[in-house]
């Protein structure tokens, strides 16, 4: 069957997108490498892979969320936003393309002017929870944990009860927390670590990344690491242990596998730590009923399930909320969800919701 509308959500990172069939159901689930900082073209040659991954043909709609505007190739989030709407206008027309304006729903792409670039720009977590909402009655705290970002939304009664919408007021209120398990700096989770015995402090230097962390304690899926690794090098454990062993200013060769394992669990209780205080913050504003559980989402959702059991709270992973592919896919619709929020809430009667 062919397919009918591919939800996208671009991001400065990588470019995910869930196709539907004329049915509604979930075809496809892709996710392309597209650093958009290094400039447009990387988000054209993204859209190429999938149109020709996808077959999609001149048909097909299409539904828009993003975050990529925040990109530093852009002179402002407005800019960005036009850019990136423009760019999918050329490749698609803008006749068949709708953009997420978060509360203000889709609009036609045609319509979407400068004036709501502010409603239209990183706002694919509210895509999320709108889904998330429709499809369980039940209330929770949404935590969708990516390769960048983490978003924290209180669903209460079918509804997102969010204080910000931006992300300077996300960030305020610990609804946007910039910690993801794939692309986040190592020296971000803290300033010092436990070695040898003695405290010592990272060199603040981009010498690992997350993915190094999770690739040690084995909880990294593979296929969802699609950016280099910090230092070019292999993305293999012997890579990984020699990137963290640079933060401490040592050599691989100084220290054994598991001294380097230790120190990636450790700094995995670091993450785990900044997220954690996110969610008692969340908590405590007594939104939600007791018994309400932590619903996770993102490639970084096992963060989430351990959480959950530290603190004693329900844990209920999206996936068995959301709408089974009809083939197999190498990603779930979980690590994509905002694509597939925005593919299932625009499709017309979605039989997903």
């Amino acid at each position: 069957m062919p397919i009918e509308l591919v939800g996208w959500d671009i991001g400065g990172a990588h470019l995910k997108a869930v196709a539907l069939n004329g049915s509604g159901g979930i075809a496809d689930i892709r996710q392309y490498p597209c650093p958009l900082w290094l400039g447009l073209g990387r988000l054209e040659n993204a859209l190429s892979e999938a149109i020709r991954d996808f077959g999609i043909g001149s048909h097909c709609r299409h539904a828009v969320t993003m975050t990529g505007e925040l990109a530093d190739s852009f002179e402002d989030r407005a800019a960005g936003v036009s850019a990136l709407i423009e760019a999918v206008n050329q490749r698609f027309g803008a006749e068949k393309v709708v953009v997420f304006a978060g509360r203000s729903g889709f609009l036609p792409a045609d319509e979407a002017t400068p004036a709501q670039s502010a409603s239209i720009a990183s706002a694919n977590w509210l895509a999320s929870a709108s889904l998330i909402a429709a499809l369980s009655p039940q209330s929770g705290l949404l935590i969708d944990i990516g390769s960048t970002t983490t978003d924290l939304v209180a669903l209460v009664n079918g509804k997102a009860c969010c204080r910000g919408y931006t992300d300077y007021d996300r960030l305020r209120y610990d609804e946007l927390i910039y910690t993801g398990v794939v692309r986040t700096p190592a020296m971000a989770l803290t300033s010092r670590v436990p070695f040898e015995g003695e405290w010592v402090t990272l060199m603040a230097e981009h010498f690992a990344t997350t993915a190094d962390i999770y690739r040690l304690t084995g909880e990294l899926a593979e296929h969802t690491d699609q950016m280099p690794a910090a230092d070019g090098g292999d993305k293999t454990a012997a890579g990984s242990e020699r990137r963290l062993a640079r933060l401490l200013g040592r050599d691989r060769d100084s220290g054994s596998p598991e001294q380097w394992r230790r120190l990636a669990h450790c700094l995995r209780e670091r993450q785990i730590g900044l997220i954690a205080r996110a969610v008692e913050r969340q908590w405590s504003r007594d939104l939600l009923p007791a018994g309400s559980p932590l619903i996770g989402a993102g490639i970084g959702r096992f963060l989430i399930a351990a959480i959950a059991a530290r603190m004693d709270i329900p844990y209920l992973d999206a996936h068995s909320l959301l709408p089974t592919p009809i083939g197999v896919t190498a990603l779930s619709v979980s690590d994509c969800l905002p694509a597939a929020a925005v593919a299932c809430l625009a499709f017309p009667n979605s039989p997903q919701i």
